[in-house]
Protein backbone atom coordinates (compact mmCIF):
# COMPACT_ATOMS: atom_id res chain seq x y z
CA UNK A 1 0.00 0.00 0.00
CA UNK A 2 1.32 3.45 -1.01
CA UNK A 3 2.57 5.46 1.72
CA UNK A 4 0.47 8.16 2.84
CA UNK A 5 1.93 11.77 1.42
CA UNK A 6 3.05 14.18 3.46
CA UNK A 7 2.33 18.37 2.83
CA UNK A 8 4.52 20.72 3.68
CA UNK A 9 5.45 24.35 2.41
CA UNK A 10 8.85 26.33 2.06
CA UNK A 11 10.13 29.14 3.68
CA UNK A 12 10.35 31.30 0.81
CA UNK A 13 7.90 31.18 -2.04
CA UNK A 14 6.70 33.07 -5.42
CA UNK A 15 3.56 35.03 -4.54
CA UNK A 16 1.55 33.36 -7.42
CA UNK A 17 1.99 29.58 -6.24
CA UNK A 18 -0.41 28.54 -2.97
CA UNK A 19 -0.95 24.64 -1.81
CA UNK A 20 0.67 22.19 0.01
CA UNK A 21 3.82 20.36 -1.54
CA UNK A 22 3.88 16.79 -1.61
CA UNK A 23 6.29 14.02 -0.89
CA UNK A 24 6.88 11.55 -2.90
CA UNK A 25 9.61 8.42 -4.23
CA UNK A 26 11.86 9.14 -7.02
CA UNK A 27 10.31 5.76 -8.65
CA UNK A 28 7.12 7.89 -8.93
CA UNK A 29 8.63 10.87 -10.91
CA UNK A 30 11.89 9.28 -12.15
CA UNK A 31 12.27 6.72 -14.96
CA UNK A 32 15.59 5.15 -15.37
CA UNK A 33 17.02 5.59 -19.25
CA UNK A 34 19.78 3.10 -20.51
CA UNK A 35 20.27 3.22 -24.01
CA UNK A 36 23.52 -0.02 -24.65
CA UNK A 37 25.99 0.72 -27.20
CA UNK A 38 26.70 -1.71 -29.87
CA UNK A 39 30.28 -1.19 -29.53
CA UNK A 40 32.48 -1.89 -32.64
CA UNK A 41 36.02 -2.31 -32.27
CA UNK A 42 37.88 0.22 -34.40
CA UNK A 43 34.90 3.01 -33.87
CA UNK A 44 36.15 5.84 -31.79
CA UNK A 45 33.54 7.02 -28.76
CA UNK A 46 33.58 9.90 -26.77
CA UNK A 47 33.17 9.48 -23.00
CA UNK A 48 31.84 11.75 -20.27
CA UNK A 49 32.58 11.61 -16.61
CA UNK A 50 31.09 14.20 -13.52
CA UNK A 51 32.98 15.63 -10.72
CA UNK A 52 31.77 15.06 -7.11
CA UNK A 53 30.36 18.18 -5.41
CA UNK A 54 28.05 19.43 -7.84
CA UNK A 55 31.07 20.95 -10.31
CA UNK A 56 29.05 19.36 -13.56
CA UNK A 57 29.91 17.28 -16.67
CA UNK A 58 33.84 17.00 -18.52
CA UNK A 59 34.75 15.32 -21.46
CA UNK A 60 37.53 12.56 -21.36
CA UNK A 61 39.89 11.72 -24.82
CA UNK A 62 38.16 8.97 -27.14
CA UNK A 63 38.50 5.57 -27.35
CA UNK A 64 38.37 2.76 -29.27
CA UNK A 65 35.84 -0.01 -28.49
CA UNK A 66 38.59 -2.53 -28.76
CA UNK A 67 39.88 -0.38 -25.25
CA UNK A 68 36.73 -0.68 -23.94
CA UNK A 69 37.05 -4.28 -23.93
CA UNK A 70 33.70 -5.49 -22.40
CA UNK A 71 32.82 -2.80 -20.38
CA UNK A 72 29.24 -1.58 -20.35
CA UNK A 73 28.57 1.31 -21.62
CA UNK A 74 25.49 3.53 -22.94
CA UNK A 75 24.59 6.27 -25.45
CA UNK A 76 24.54 9.51 -23.49
CA UNK A 77 20.72 11.06 -23.08
CA UNK A 78 21.38 14.80 -24.03
CA UNK A 79 18.38 16.13 -21.06
CA UNK A 80 19.04 13.39 -18.55
CA UNK A 81 19.47 13.54 -14.60
CA UNK A 82 23.19 11.74 -13.88
CA UNK A 83 24.63 10.21 -11.32
CA UNK A 84 27.64 8.81 -10.94
CA UNK A 85 27.18 5.71 -8.45
CA UNK A 86 30.84 5.52 -7.08
CA UNK A 87 30.64 9.50 -6.21
CA UNK A 88 27.30 9.85 -5.30
CA UNK A 89 27.79 10.71 -1.71
CA UNK A 90 29.91 13.29 -2.96
CA UNK A 91 26.98 14.92 -4.93
CA UNK A 92 28.27 13.66 -8.51
CA UNK A 93 24.78 14.64 -9.97
CA UNK A 94 25.05 16.23 -12.70
CA UNK A 95 22.46 17.02 -16.13
CA UNK A 96 23.72 16.12 -19.12
CA UNK A 97 22.68 18.22 -22.32
CA UNK A 98 23.25 19.15 -26.45
CA UNK A 99 27.24 18.94 -25.82
CA UNK A 100 27.05 15.48 -25.04
CA UNK A 101 25.21 14.12 -27.75
CA UNK A 102 27.04 11.28 -29.11
CA UNK A 103 28.91 10.79 -26.07
CA UNK A 104 28.88 7.57 -24.05
CA UNK A 105 28.91 6.35 -20.21
CA UNK A 106 30.19 3.56 -18.36
CA UNK A 107 27.49 1.52 -16.30
CA UNK A 108 28.44 3.61 -13.32
CA UNK A 109 26.40 6.42 -14.75
CA UNK A 110 22.67 6.18 -14.25
CA UNK A 111 20.50 8.31 -16.30
CA UNK A 112 17.34 9.52 -16.04
CA UNK A 113 14.21 11.05 -17.61
CA UNK A 114 11.16 12.60 -16.00
CA UNK A 115 7.97 10.06 -15.15
CA UNK A 116 4.50 11.26 -16.32
CA UNK A 117 5.81 14.84 -16.81
CA UNK A 118 5.60 15.54 -13.18
CA UNK A 119 9.55 16.83 -12.41
CA UNK A 120 11.58 19.37 -14.15
CA UNK A 121 15.08 17.98 -13.93
CA UNK A 122 16.69 21.13 -13.15
CA UNK A 123 14.48 21.20 -10.01
CA UNK A 124 15.70 17.62 -9.13
CA UNK A 125 19.63 18.52 -9.59
CA UNK A 126 19.00 21.43 -7.28
CA UNK A 127 17.30 19.63 -4.79
CA UNK A 128 20.02 16.89 -4.62
CA UNK A 129 22.93 19.85 -4.50
CA UNK A 130 21.57 20.65 -0.90
CA UNK A 131 22.73 19.43 2.36
CA UNK A 132 19.31 17.28 2.74
CA UNK A 133 19.85 16.04 -1.46
CA UNK A 134 23.83 14.96 0.20
CA UNK A 135 22.13 13.45 2.79
CA UNK A 136 19.87 11.62 0.94
CA UNK A 137 22.42 10.41 -1.35
CA UNK A 138 24.57 9.16 1.64
CA UNK A 139 22.05 7.29 2.94
CA UNK A 140 21.37 5.41 -0.58
CA UNK A 141 24.72 4.84 -0.72
CA UNK A 142 25.74 1.92 1.92
CA UNK A 143 29.24 0.81 2.70
CA UNK A 144 32.67 1.97 3.48
CA UNK A 145 34.78 5.52 2.15
CA UNK A 146 35.42 5.66 -1.50
CA UNK A 147 34.71 2.89 -4.51
CA UNK A 148 32.87 0.72 -1.16
CA UNK A 149 29.94 3.38 -0.95
CA UNK A 150 28.27 2.84 -3.91
CA UNK A 151 24.48 3.99 -4.77
CA UNK A 152 22.07 1.42 -4.66
CA UNK A 153 19.37 2.11 -7.97
CA UNK A 154 16.77 0.22 -5.17
CA UNK A 155 17.46 2.12 -2.56
CA UNK A 156 17.57 5.28 -4.79
CA UNK A 157 14.24 4.32 -6.00
CA UNK A 158 12.95 4.04 -2.31
CA UNK A 159 14.32 8.05 -1.55
CA UNK A 160 11.64 10.47 -0.77
CA UNK A 161 11.52 14.49 -1.96
CA UNK A 162 9.03 17.11 -1.40
CA UNK A 163 8.03 18.92 -4.51
CA UNK A 164 5.81 21.52 -5.63
CA UNK A 165 3.77 21.45 -9.13
CA UNK A 166 5.96 21.67 -11.82
CA UNK A 167 5.23 25.11 -13.07
CA UNK A 168 6.95 26.14 -9.91
CA UNK A 169 9.35 23.79 -9.87
CA UNK A 170 10.21 25.74 -13.52
CA UNK A 171 10.07 28.95 -12.04
CA UNK A 172 12.40 28.15 -8.68
CA UNK A 173 14.51 26.37 -11.13
CA UNK A 174 14.81 29.45 -13.68
CA UNK A 175 14.99 31.89 -10.79
CA UNK A 176 18.39 29.74 -9.11
CA UNK A 177 19.40 29.61 -12.94
CA UNK A 178 19.77 32.60 -13.63
CA UNK A 179 22.09 33.36 -10.04
CA UNK A 180 24.29 31.02 -11.74
CA UNK A 181 24.87 32.50 -14.31
CA UNK A 182 26.11 35.73 -12.87
CA UNK A 183 28.00 33.62 -10.75
CA UNK A 184 29.60 31.71 -14.00
CA UNK A 185 30.00 35.28 -15.14
CA UNK A 186 31.83 36.44 -12.07
CA UNK A 187 34.00 33.56 -12.12
CA UNK A 188 34.74 33.71 -15.57
CA UNK A 189 35.91 37.54 -15.00
CA UNK A 190 37.66 36.59 -12.24
CA UNK A 191 39.78 33.99 -14.28
CA UNK A 192 40.39 36.27 -16.99
CA UNK A 193 41.84 38.83 -14.99
CA UNK A 194 43.34 36.12 -13.48
CA UNK A 195 45.19 35.07 -16.94
CA UNK A 196 45.81 38.48 -18.26
CA UNK A 197 47.80 39.00 -14.47
CA UNK A 198 49.86 36.20 -15.53
CA UNK A 199 50.44 37.25 -18.84
CA UNK A 200 51.41 40.96 -18.30
CA UNK A 201 53.59 39.66 -14.91
CA UNK A 202 55.20 37.59 -17.74
CA UNK A 203 56.58 40.48 -20.13
CA UNK A 204 57.05 42.84 -16.98
CA UNK A 205 59.61 40.39 -15.95
CA UNK A 206 61.10 39.66 -19.46
CA UNK A 207 61.08 43.72 -19.90
CA UNK A 208 58.92 43.18 -22.61
CA UNK A 209 56.79 45.75 -21.11
CA UNK A 210 58.85 48.84 -19.49
CA UNK A 211 57.23 51.87 -16.92
CA UNK A 212 58.27 55.65 -17.18
CA UNK A 213 59.32 57.85 -14.77
CA UNK A 214 56.67 60.79 -14.00
CA UNK A 215 57.81 63.22 -16.91
CA UNK A 216 57.54 59.87 -19.33
CA UNK A 217 61.42 59.74 -19.08
CA UNK A 218 62.96 56.25 -19.24
CA UNK A 219 63.88 54.13 -15.92
CA UNK A 220 67.24 52.97 -15.79
CA UNK A 221 68.42 49.36 -17.07
CA UNK A 222 67.22 46.63 -15.01
CA UNK A 223 70.55 45.06 -12.64
CA UNK A 224 71.13 41.52 -12.14
CA UNK A 225 71.60 40.82 -8.57
CA UNK A 226 72.03 37.43 -6.27
CA UNK A 227 69.48 37.21 -3.88
CA UNK A 228 72.57 37.19 -1.42
CA UNK A 229 73.51 40.58 -2.18
CA UNK A 230 70.12 42.64 -1.69
CA UNK A 231 69.46 41.19 1.75
CA UNK A 232 70.93 42.96 4.36
CA UNK A 233 70.12 40.63 7.28
CA UNK A 234 70.87 37.29 5.82
CA UNK A 235 68.87 34.66 6.39
CA UNK A 236 67.46 33.26 9.65
CA UNK A 237 65.73 30.41 10.95
CA UNK A 238 62.47 30.77 13.08
CA UNK A 239 60.85 28.74 16.35
CA UNK A 240 60.31 25.36 15.72
CA UNK A 241 56.12 24.71 15.77
CA UNK A 242 55.99 22.76 18.86
CA UNK A 243 53.04 21.18 19.10
CA UNK A 244 52.43 21.64 23.12
CA UNK A 245 53.14 25.63 22.75
CA UNK A 246 49.89 26.01 20.74
CA UNK A 247 47.99 28.44 22.71
CA UNK A 248 46.93 32.08 22.28
CA UNK A 249 50.31 33.42 22.26
CA UNK A 250 52.13 35.06 19.48
CA UNK A 251 51.17 34.94 15.69
CA UNK A 252 53.17 32.54 13.54
CA UNK A 253 53.89 32.30 10.26
CA UNK A 254 53.61 28.72 9.29
CA UNK A 255 54.55 26.53 5.85
CA UNK A 256 51.14 26.54 5.05
CA UNK A 257 51.33 30.10 4.61
CA UNK A 258 53.93 30.12 1.30
CA UNK A 259 51.25 28.53 -0.65
CA UNK A 260 48.04 30.94 -1.15
CA UNK A 261 48.03 34.47 -2.54
CA UNK A 262 50.62 36.92 -2.86
CA UNK A 263 51.36 37.87 0.69
CA UNK A 264 50.48 36.34 4.12
CA UNK A 265 47.05 36.96 5.33
CA UNK A 266 47.47 37.18 8.94
CA UNK A 267 43.92 37.66 9.68
CA UNK A 268 44.44 32.96 9.46
CA UNK A 269 47.71 32.63 11.62
CA UNK A 270 48.05 30.07 13.68
CA UNK A 271 49.29 31.30 17.52
CA UNK A 272 52.01 29.75 19.47
CA UNK A 273 53.10 30.39 22.99
CA UNK A 274 56.17 31.61 23.70
CA UNK A 275 58.35 33.92 26.36
CA UNK A 276 59.33 36.97 25.10
CA UNK A 277 62.94 36.60 24.60
CA UNK A 278 62.62 33.91 22.25
CA UNK A 279 60.07 35.78 20.39
CA UNK A 280 62.35 38.73 19.89
CA UNK A 281 64.83 37.12 18.97
CA UNK A 282 62.82 35.68 16.06
CA UNK A 283 60.00 38.47 15.42
CA UNK A 284 59.12 39.08 12.03
CA UNK A 285 59.07 42.61 10.53
CA UNK A 286 57.09 44.36 7.49
CA UNK A 287 58.76 43.18 4.04
CA UNK A 288 60.32 39.90 5.21
CA UNK A 289 60.08 37.14 2.84
CA UNK A 290 59.72 33.85 3.90
CA UNK A 291 60.84 30.10 2.31
CA UNK A 292 60.09 26.52 2.40
CA UNK A 293 63.08 24.95 3.46
CA UNK A 294 62.50 21.03 2.66
CA UNK A 295 60.04 18.95 0.89
CA UNK A 296 58.72 15.38 0.13
CA UNK A 297 58.77 16.42 -4.09
CA UNK A 298 61.44 18.50 -5.29
CA UNK A 299 58.89 21.17 -6.77
CA UNK A 300 57.46 21.90 -3.16
CA UNK A 301 60.90 23.46 -1.97
CA UNK A 302 61.70 27.46 -2.03
CA UNK A 303 57.92 28.09 -2.26
CA UNK A 304 58.17 31.71 -0.68
CA UNK A 305 55.23 34.70 0.49
CA UNK A 306 55.79 38.19 1.61
CA UNK A 307 54.82 39.32 5.06
CA UNK A 308 53.56 43.20 4.60
CA UNK A 309 51.78 44.70 8.14
CA UNK A 310 53.42 46.15 11.04
CA UNK A 311 51.90 43.82 13.13
CA UNK A 312 54.38 43.46 15.89
CA UNK A 313 53.15 40.01 17.33
CA UNK A 314 54.15 37.46 14.57
CA UNK A 315 57.31 35.36 14.10
CA UNK A 316 57.75 32.44 12.44
CA UNK A 317 58.10 28.24 11.72
CA UNK A 318 61.42 26.76 12.24
CA UNK A 319 60.91 24.68 8.80
CA UNK A 320 61.05 28.29 7.03
CA UNK A 321 63.96 30.26 6.14
CA UNK A 322 63.45 34.09 6.44
CA UNK A 323 65.01 36.61 3.86
CA UNK A 324 65.23 40.71 4.75
CA UNK A 325 65.35 43.27 2.69
CA UNK A 326 66.45 47.53 2.87
CA UNK A 327 63.41 48.68 1.99
CA UNK A 328 64.90 52.09 1.30
CA UNK A 329 66.12 50.56 -1.89
CA UNK A 330 63.68 47.53 -2.91
CA UNK A 331 59.91 47.39 -2.71
CA UNK A 332 58.76 43.97 -0.98
CA UNK A 333 55.96 43.57 -2.94
CA UNK A 334 57.81 43.42 -6.31
CA UNK A 335 61.03 41.49 -5.00
CA UNK A 336 58.04 38.94 -3.67
CA UNK A 337 56.85 38.55 -7.14
CA UNK A 338 59.87 37.55 -8.74
CA UNK A 339 60.61 35.02 -6.23
CA UNK A 340 57.32 33.33 -7.49
CA UNK A 341 58.12 33.89 -11.18
CA UNK A 342 58.94 30.93 -13.19
CA UNK A 343 62.19 32.05 -14.24
CA UNK A 344 63.11 32.41 -10.30
CA UNK A 345 61.28 28.74 -9.69
CA UNK A 346 63.81 27.50 -11.73
CA UNK A 347 66.61 28.11 -10.62
CA UNK A 348 65.63 27.87 -7.02
CA UNK A 349 64.29 24.21 -7.42
CA UNK A 350 67.45 23.13 -9.80
CA UNK A 351 69.45 24.24 -6.09
CA UNK A 352 67.15 21.32 -4.19
CA UNK A 353 69.59 18.80 -2.74
CA UNK A 354 67.81 15.48 -2.96
CA UNK A 355 67.81 12.51 0.09
CA UNK A 356 65.24 11.86 2.14
CA UNK A 357 63.63 15.29 1.75
CA UNK A 358 64.33 18.04 -0.73
CA UNK A 359 66.01 20.64 1.07
CA UNK A 360 67.11 23.77 0.41
CA UNK A 361 69.23 26.32 2.35
CA UNK A 362 70.29 29.80 2.52
CA UNK A 363 73.09 29.30 0.78
CA UNK A 364 71.75 28.50 -1.94
CA UNK A 365 69.38 30.70 -2.26
CA UNK A 366 71.70 33.43 -1.97
CA UNK A 367 73.42 32.64 -5.19
CA UNK A 368 70.53 32.68 -7.46
CA UNK A 369 70.13 35.64 -9.95
CA UNK A 370 67.64 37.82 -10.45
CA UNK A 371 66.97 40.87 -12.18
CA UNK A 372 65.72 44.20 -10.66
CA UNK A 373 64.89 47.58 -11.77
CA UNK A 374 64.92 51.04 -9.92
CA UNK A 375 63.35 51.45 -6.61
CA UNK A 376 60.61 54.05 -8.67
CA UNK A 377 59.95 51.26 -11.22
CA UNK A 378 59.70 48.52 -8.72
CA UNK A 379 57.37 50.60 -7.00
CA UNK A 380 55.39 51.29 -10.00
CA UNK A 381 54.90 47.60 -10.91
CA UNK A 382 53.79 46.38 -7.83
CA UNK A 383 51.18 49.35 -7.68
CA UNK A 384 50.36 48.17 -11.38
CA UNK A 385 50.14 44.44 -10.38
CA UNK A 386 48.06 45.11 -6.96
CA UNK A 387 45.49 47.04 -8.77
CA UNK A 388 45.16 44.18 -10.73
CA UNK A 389 44.98 41.80 -7.45
CA UNK A 390 41.78 44.59 -6.03
CA UNK A 391 39.97 43.75 -8.57
CA UNK A 392 40.17 40.34 -8.90
CA UNK A 393 39.91 40.20 -4.96
CA UNK A 394 36.50 42.62 -5.19
CA UNK A 395 35.14 40.12 -7.88
CA UNK A 396 35.79 37.16 -5.34
CA UNK A 397 33.91 38.79 -3.08
CA UNK A 398 31.06 39.59 -5.05
CA UNK A 399 31.09 35.53 -6.06
CA UNK A 400 31.39 34.57 -2.85
CA UNK A 401 28.10 37.00 -1.53
CA UNK A 402 26.09 35.45 -4.77
CA UNK A 403 27.42 32.34 -3.39
CA UNK A 404 26.44 32.46 -0.29
CA UNK A 405 23.12 34.21 -1.13
CA UNK A 406 22.79 30.75 -3.39
CA UNK A 407 22.64 28.53 -0.33
CA UNK A 408 20.65 30.41 1.26
CA UNK A 409 17.89 30.76 -1.38
CA UNK A 410 18.71 26.64 -1.82
CA UNK A 411 17.40 26.33 2.12
CA UNK A 412 14.56 28.84 1.92
CA UNK A 413 12.81 27.81 -1.62
CA UNK A 414 12.82 23.79 -0.96
CA UNK A 415 11.52 21.83 1.14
Amino acid sequence: MRKKVKKRVPELRFSEFHGDWLTDRTDHFLARHANPVDVQLETAYKQIGIRSHGKGIFHKDSVTGEALGNKRVYWVHPEAFTVNIVFAWEQAVALTSSAEESYIASHRFLMFLPKYNKVDLKFVLLFFLRKRGKYLLELASPGGAGRNKTLGLDSFAELEITLPQREEQEKIAGFLGAVDARLTQLRCKRDRLQTYKRGVMQKIFSQQIRFRGAIGLDFPDWEEKKIGEIAIDGFSNGVFNDPDKVGEGYRLVNVKDMYEGDSINVNLLSRLSLDEKEFRKNQAKYGDIFFTRSSLVKEGIAHSNVLLTNDRDITYDGHLIRLRFDLTKYIPQFIALVLKSSTTRKQLVARGKTGTMTTIGQEDISTVKIEVPSKEEQEKIANFLSAIDQKIEAISRQSDRTEQFKKGLLQKMFV
